[in-house]
Parts: C-alpha cells; sequence; structure tokens
C-alpha cells in the first residue's frame, strides 16, 4: 500500500495518509421500529442481504414489479437500481418510499417499515 508520512508540527509525531481509501465492505440499514441491524454487502441490494440474514421482509417478486419489499426512507442514502415510479405512486417517491429489491446503499441508512400497510 501505498502511504505519505506527515510529520506533525504540534507532536512531532508521524502520520500516515493513505493515498487511496480502501472501500469499505458495505453498510449497516437499521430497520425500524424495531431496531434490527442489517448488515448491507457493497453492491448487494437491501432485501437480499435481509433475506440472506434470516431477517423475514416482505417480498414476492425480487424484481422491483410488484412492490412487496416497499419500506420509507428515514436517514441515508441508497442508488435505486430502477426507476421506483414504475411501481410506487409519486406521493411515496416524494415521501421517501422505496423498494428493497432495488435498494443498494451507498450509506449507513435507517428505514421504517412500520408505516407500510402489508
Amino acid at each position: 500500500m501505498l502511504a505519505l508520512i506527515h510529520m506533525s508540527q504540534a507532536r512531532q509525531e508521524p502520520e500516515m495518509f493513505t493515498l487511496f481509501k480502501k472501500k469499505k465492505a458495505g453498510h449497516i440499514a437499521k430497520v425500524l421500529p424495531d431496531n434490527m441491524e442489517i448488515f448491507v454487502k457493497r453492491g448487494e441490494t437491501l432485501l437480499y442481504s435481509a433475506l440472506s440474514q434470516g431477517i423475514k421482509w416482505p417480498h414476492k417478486c425480487k424484481v422491483g414489479s410488484c412492490g412487496t419489499c416497499k419500506y420509507q426512507l428515514v436517514k441515508g442514502k441508497i442508488n435505486p437500481q430502477l426507476d421506483f415510479s414504475y411501481v410506487l405512486e409519486p406521493n411515496d417517491i416524494t415521501n421517501g418510499y422505496g423498494l428493497a429489491c432495488q435498494s443498494i446503499l451507498e450509506s449507513d441508512i435507517e428505514v421504517n417499515i412500520n408505516t407500510i400497510n402489508f
């Protein structure tokens, strides 16, 4: 790994600055109202990770066409793998709803599934 050593003038101790930052292996999704935490590997969908960890997340199709895996994003950022407007109403999208089967995490997130009528 290529790194630079910088001497801190305040402490005169070496500090390492990495030129190439290693990407995080994944993110944490906190699921409300139960405060359950799911580790979501980089590149995996929220639904896939939840099901892989034995979490019973409502779902049917797993491809973004039924809307059963809908959640409300409370905090954080996701990367939708398809346009949610094919399945969700414009009002849902405005209010932060998404589909777990089509959501790749870009940060740690907090989602609420208690507000959904299944």
